[in-house]
């Protein structure tokens, strides 16, 4: 048996913490974007799909997309937790699986869609960024 870490029944493959106790769960990697933040374009900015908690109203947590290079952004103020940490995350749960499902991708929402054509920013010559 292998200990997989769920946030309300889904698999999670990336957790992040922030010094006022934020968190974003991250189930799905969605796709990639150039997107438009404060004025500069970031490309291949990659959209995650999760479970949002900010600590400034948990009682409104929820599934949603958002940017890595938002989270990124925020420099030192927010980190990625390590996996041996999961488990004393809030609002997590451990589950046991069979090791031979333990290999298992996170699966899809099937709510996901593509993105539409006006969300992706135009992008400018000369600027990239790197996660």
């Amino acid at each position: 048996m292998k200990s997989v870490v769920t946030i309300k029944g889904k698999p999670v493959i990336e957790i992040y913490e922030s010094f006022d106790g934020s968190y974003w769960f991250v189930t799905e990697k969605a796709w990639k974007q150039d997107s438009l933040i404060g004025r500069k374009v970031y490309k291949q900015d990659q959209i995650l799909y999760g479970y949002v908690r900010l600590s400034a109203c948990p009682q409104f947590a929820e599934f949603g997309y958002f940017s890595e290079t938002e989270l990124m952004r925020l420099g030192w103020r927010v980190w990625k937790v390590e996996k041996r940490n999961w488990a004393v995350c809030p609002c997590v749960e451990v589950e046991e699986v069979p090791e031979e499902l333990s290999g298992v991708a996170a699966e899809s929402c099937e709510t996901c869609v593509s993105p539409p054509a006006s969300s992706v920013a135009s992008t400018e010559e000369g600027e990239t960024w790197e996660a």
